[in-house]
């Protein structure tokens, strides 16, 4: 199984970034007033249930954009500047309202910025091999 990622690091990466998406989305959804009242108060079931359907919406397109052998090159692009501009608004909402959010909205925050900024990272390294595979 390793050796398969390694094959294809880029489009692994993308399968399980959308796998987790519409998991992580259907969730937030579903517990959409439970997880709005573990967050805190500045954090609303509408604002959990737009995030969930956000992902909803992401996974579809990082499963779709997996499906060929190489994921398209601006694909990829986009998703690594939208998992940018997670971490950047992750970090933003922590700084601006902090003081609405409980520990558990801070932590659940911040715990999701790193994954996603793992990521991206992963997803820039697979990029990369991917170019200089067709080089």
């Amino acid at each position: 199984m390793l050796a398969s990622i390694n094959r294809n690091l880029l489009k692994s990466v993308m399968l399980a970034d959308g796998a987790f998406s519409l998991m992580a989305g259907a969730g937030l959804v579903v517990f959409s007033g439970q997880v709005a009242s573990l967050a805190g108060p500045a954090v609303s079931s509408g604002i959990v249930m737009a995030v969930g359907m956000f992902l909803l919406g992401w996974g579809i397109f990082h499963l779709a954009s997996a499906r060929p052998s190489h994921p398209a090159e601006n694909a990829v692009c986009f998703a690594i500047a939208g998992d940018a501009a997670w971490v950047v608004g992750s970090a933003a909402i922590l700084l601006v309202a902090r003081d609405g959010l409980s520990a558990v909205g801070i932590a659940a925050i911040a715990v999701a910025a790193v994954a996603v900024f793992d990521i991206m990272l992963l997803k820039m390294a697979g990029l990369h091999r991917q170019r200089a595979a067709t080089a």
